[in-house]
């Protein structure tokens, strides 16, 4: 169900949600100990979200051809010898959307007017079953009766207030456009809309009078849902859901793509009900007496004049000769029709100048000889019984989009309200990946033939239409799709998932056929994606081999298993997985370290828990917590019911996310492979309990990539580092945004003209088109999204402690230019933007206060925890700035925790802001050599772990930084700046490192508010955490978690790396460098 468009075309620009404020007391299901205020479910007022029928269809080609029917006959005339035939066809409503404001039909309705109408809500408060169809209602409107609903200051208010009852449930019923009448108002005579008495019981009923005058009929609404009384059932995002349908029928009359030129001088539709009484949301109107007797007529201040098309003697097809804009739509009550309705058309043709009555049973020319309540029927003249048609339907689904549905910012200068900007409407409908890639589309393809008098067998005939897709980056020069592929070697185009191009036929023909679309990409992504290839070098300078097979891995019934067919010689699970080439995947939903293991150390204190110095016993968590603060007893995760992708930061990285016995399971599709980032999360009722990260990458860590230290751990086995940071994407450059233009073209002998599908021949649901005009070619236009440059690669970020992946930060040019004084505290600081990342709203990466527990760092994994920084130095200010935790007040209790990445460190490590590295240098001692245990929130992949401090300690031993930007070639023993800000090469012996330039996540600054979003920062270092911790104080309010640190601004403590070690805030989102895990004894 999509939530963005209403009624009519003409009904776009709807607010999607009222709220309704105040109170209101019903005996029968009041509790009165519920708290109104409270945090259950919804909240105490009542809210409501609108959902009603999208635009009423045409009854042409723009219809949506799966859901319309057409018939032919010959029309009865009063002169003239050539026969004429009536077309009937009928349509379905749109497809649902959300409203923004309800609205209703008059002479003229617009998006500009729409605010003057309102619609009417009543509800009934009830316990127990709601009756059945055959079984005695009692209810009354006892909660709300007939209140007016209306649009004023931007929002949609209720005229009298209400408030969840706390207990029993409660039946809503509401209709449009409102009227005061009920049964027993001095007006109820005179309305066309009354509404059941206060006093009356069962549902509330409508009785509606079709007004004579066509311009004062109306689009008559209803809608319906059942909630408890605590907020619960038709419920989304924590407001009542009514989804309005169209409660009566819409007809019109046009001419067929065969008519006589001529003008229309009238229109009357006789011999039907007029007045009927309908329960709100059943839909079945009971008319009021037996005799069908009423009559609707047309009379048009100038005759509609059908001009001749071209050279022959026919007008142009499709002229609506009642035209909605002008307020001439029979809006008639749903109803069987008999023999006495009749569809009169006066017309004279340009000929003969005969004035000619064209008269219709309509029973004769409607299917099921009723009309439907929801449907359009249309009706058109023809001088020919044949008619062929094509139609081409296609929906783009789309989901995710750029941050999560807005446009970031290119440089931070503080001038900005929110980092972020929300996307238009139109621009999320014109919305292309940069890959180009649209990956859930269904397109319908047929063309439609309908002769009059044939036998019923042969009557409708229904045959495939063959198409081809082509683009345009101008919308003057196109190409095709035939034969065309990517630069690695994907089809470009249609491809449709295992199916002929369409599947439309003799027998199937109205069924969609799913695949994906693909388009050209943005040079840049397509870049990135040629290191997966082996034909890009790295940052280092070498070219890996490439990784991408044709074959991929694992198929959709037998997907890959990142744990038991991975390399990794101990088959564990862990909180990172990285996935080198296309295919399907899955994982054992199984915590971090815990998978085929029957040791607790991953999340249990192994040691003497009496023994642990009560100094630091505060410190230390003994068990390990899962996303409800409980302690975790067991490897596998439980309670488990779905699987859902939060964000990537590459477009549709991952795709298809779904949970499956035990497992989640992923694609990642050939098309759009690139290296990037994804989380997942599984989830219990909407409750996030648990979330990995899919690092996608060229880079295989493996025994051919593994770097070995000089420096020995606790064990006096040799450190082996990982060969880049966790989540690592190369550096690229940037890219403008652009427009693609995209159309259909099929052969011209079925569909006409050139070939190009033609506006009424195209239904398009998920993109714009460049025109709406009928007779005009269908072109569709996109807009891919800029791409900028990150000049130092980019990596995910982790709060110390926290097993989370963050969203990478990327700098450049534009970055650098904040505007701000070479004097300003932050100018050195703001000098990064955000890398765009891809989600729905609902999980976009965003910012959260601190202060948080274990169980909600679980549960919130898309949020990085900060705090403004405060303008004094209150005490509790400054911890929440420096710290993201505080479990003070939950079951494990505790405020600080030092052992989140080693299970066993009770410990306080040491570093360069307590102890001199000239004089003594014994930061690089115990505890700082402390052997890491791996716990369940340890973010490293398989067989990897977070450092200690001394796997990094020695690093820096006789080295001197230069401060040049020309790369070394062959010298030991030092670093150097190989480009300007953008990373340090280092090197050691015949051994090479490169730490790239890849800043922080910033924990916040004074000058704005948490709700100004999370930023990156710092683009002239790189702190890379460790799993030590120093207690700087005895209530540990000051302590620091250790971090490698080079810097290479000319301030600051490790200044070209002269104080490696050092302490700083926990808040902070630093790159992570895991080493090997299992380096102890054999």
């Amino acid at each position: 169900m999509r939530h963005s468009r209403i009624f009519r075309s003409s009904f776009e620009h709807m607010v999607c949600l009222f709220v309704g404020v105040a109170a209101c007391t019903v005996s029968s299901c009041t509790d009165d100990t519920f708290d109104k205020y409270g945090q259950q479910g919804a909240s105490g007022m009542l809210a409501f979200d609108v959902v009603a029928p999208g635009s009423w269809t045409n009854g042409s080609a723009a219809a949506n051809p799966a859901s319309k029917d057409i018939s032919i006959r010959k029309i009865t005339q009063s002169g003239g010898d050539a026969p004429l035939y009536l077309v009937t066809e009928i349509a379905e409503a749109a497809v649902d959307t959300a409203a923004h404001r309800v609205m209703t039909r008059g002479t003229t309705i617009t998006g500009e007017t729409i605010e003057k109408y309102s619609f009417g809500l009543s509800a009934i408060c009830y316990t127990g079953d709601w009756p059945g169809e055959d079984e005695e209602n009692k209810w009354t409107t006892n909660f709300a009766h007939n209140i007016e609903v209306n649009y004023a200051q931007n929002a949609w208010n209720l005229k009298e207030p209400l408030h969840w009852t706390g207990s029993g449930r409660i039946k809503f019923f509401a209709y449009s456009p409102y009227s005061a009448a009920s049964g027993s108002s001095d007006n109820a005579n005179s309305d066309t809309i009354i509404h059941s008495k206060p006093d009356a019981t069962g549902v509330p009923t409508l009785t509606y009078t079709v007004p004579e005058d066509v311009t004062k009929q109306k689009d008559l609404l209803y809608a319906v849902a059942d909630c408890g009384g605590d907020g619960t059932g038709d419920i989304q995002k924590g407001a009542v859901h009514l989804q309005f349908k169209h409660a009566l029928t819409a007809v019109t009359i046009q001419t067929g793509k065969n008519m006589l030129a001529g003008k229309v001088t009238g229109i009357t539709i006789s011999g039907v009900h007029g007045k009927a009484t309908c329960q709100i949301g059943t839909g079945n109107w009971i008319p009021d007496g037996d005799d069908p007797n009423s009559s609707f007529s047309i009379d048009y201040d100038e005759d509609v004049e059908l001009g001749w098309n071209g050279d022959d003697l026919m007008t142009n097809p499709d002229i609506v000769l009642n035209k909605d804009e002008e307020g001439y739509t029979f809006m008639m009550i749903p109803q069987a029709l008999t023999d006495k309705a009749i569809l009169t058309i006066s017309f004279t043709d340009s000929i003969t100048e005969m004035n000619r009555t064209l008269t219709a049973k309509l029973e004769d020319f409607t299917r099921d000889k009723t009309w439907a309540a929801g449907k359009r029927y249309t009706y058109s003249v023809n001088s020919t019984g044949i008619v062929i048609k094509p139609f081409i339907e296609m929906t783009i689904n789309k989901t995710l989009y750029p941050n999560g549905g807005y446009k970031g910012v290119d440089v931070i200068t503080l001038k900005e309200d929110n980092l972020y900007t929300p996307m238009s409407d139109a621009e999320k409908l014109a919305y292309l990946p940069v890959s180009g890639f649209l990956n859930d589309v269904s397109i319908t393809a047929y063309t439609h033939v309908v002769q009059a008098g044939a036998a019923d067998e042969t009557k409708e005939q229904y045959r495939k239409l063959d198409f081809e897709i082509q683009w345009s980056f101008n919308g003057t020069d196109w190409m095709s799709e035939k034969g065309q592929k990517d630069s690695h070697d994907n089809p470009m185009g249609w491809c449709p998932i295992s199916t002929p191009k369409t599947i439309a036929d003799n027998t199937d023909w109205k069924s969609p056929v799913s695949g994906s679309i693909l388009l050209p990409a943005q040079d840049q992504f397509a870049y990135m994606q040629d290191f997966l290839y082996g034909e890009r070098p790295s940052i280092e300078g070498r070219t890996l081999p490439g990784t991408v097979t044709p074959a991929g891995k694992g198929t959709e019934t037998a997907p890959f298993n990142l744990v038991t067919d991975n390399s990794v010689k101990f088959k564990e699970s862990a909180n990172c997985y990285i996935v080198n080439d296309h295919g399907y995947y899955t994982f054992p939903t199984y915590y971090g370290n815990t998978y085929n293991v029957t040791s607790t150390s991953s999340y249990k204190y192994q040691g003497a828990r009496d023994e642990i110095p009560a100094a630091v016993d505060t410190l230390v968590l003994k068990d390990f917590v899962d996303y409800n603060n409980d302690e975790i007893g067991q490897g596998s995760i439980s309670g488990v019911t779905d699987a859902v992708l939060l964000w990537q930061d590459s477009p549709d990285l991952v795709t298809d996310v779904k949970y499956s016995n035990g497992n989640v399971c992923f694609h990642v599709p050939k098309e759009t492979i690139n290296q990037g980032n994804a989380v997942i999360a599984v989830r219990n009722n909407e409750k996030i309990l648990w979330s990995w990260h899919i690092w996608v990458t060229h880079r295989k860590w493996d025994e051919n990539s593994w770097i070995q230290l000089s420096s020995m751990n606790e064990y006096q086995k040799p450190f082996i580092i990982a060969p880049c940071n966790l989540g690592y994407c190369e550096p690229h450059g940037g890219e403008a945004e652009r427009n693609i233009f995209m159309r259909f073209v099929a052969d011209p002998k079925l569909v006409g003209g050139n070939g190009v599908i033609l506006n009424e021949q195209l239904t398009i649901n998920g993109a714009p088109r460049k025109s709406s005009e009928p007779k005009e070619e269908a072109v569709i236009t996109f807009t891919q999204p800029k791409i900028a440059a990150s000049v130092a690669g980019d990596n995910t970020y982790y709060q110390w402690g926290r097993k989370d992946a963050m969203l990478p930060g990327i700098h450049n040019d534009d970055t650098y230019k904040n505007g701000l004084a070479d004097s300003h505290t932050l100018r050195l600081e703001l000098d990064m933007v955000n890398k765009m990342f891809y989600s729905t709203d609902n999980f976009r990466f965003t910012s959260g206060e601190t202060a948080r527990s274990i169980g909600e760092s679980i549960r919130f994994p898309y949020e990085f925890f900060m705090h403004q920084r405060p303008k004094d130095n209150n005490v509790d200010d400054n911890y929440k700035r420096r710290h993201w935790h505080d479990g003070s007040k939950v079951f494990y209790g505790l405020k600080t925790i030092m052992n989140y990445w080693n299970t066993e460190l009770i410990q306080s490590g040491n570093a360069s802001l307590s102890y001199d590295k000239k004089d003594d240098p014994n930061y690089k001692q115990a505890p700082n050599n402390k052997y890491v245990v791996k716990t369940i929130y340890d973010p490293s992949p398989a067989g990897f772990k977070i450092p200690p401090i001394k796997a990094f300690a020695d690093l820096f031993d006789n080295v001197e930084l230069e401060k040049t930007e020309t790369t070394t070639k062959g010298k030991q023993n030092t670093t150097v700046v190989s480009q300007p800000f953008v990373g340090w090469t280092v090197n050691i012996g015949e051994t090479t490192f490169y730490f790239p330039a890849t800043g922080v996540r910033d924990m916040g600054i004074e000058d704005k508010k948490i709700d100004y979003g999370t930023f990156p920062g710092f683009s002239s270092i790189t702190y890379i955490a460790t799993s030590g911790f120093h207690k700087n104080d005895a209530a540990a309010t000051n302590s620091s978690c250790l971090i490698f640190a080079i810097d290479k601004r000319g301030t600051g403590n490790f200044q070209n790396c002269t104080v490696p070690i050092e302490g700083t805030n926990n808040a902070y989102g630093f790159t992570v460098r895991p080493i090997r895990d299992g380096q102890k004894g054999n």
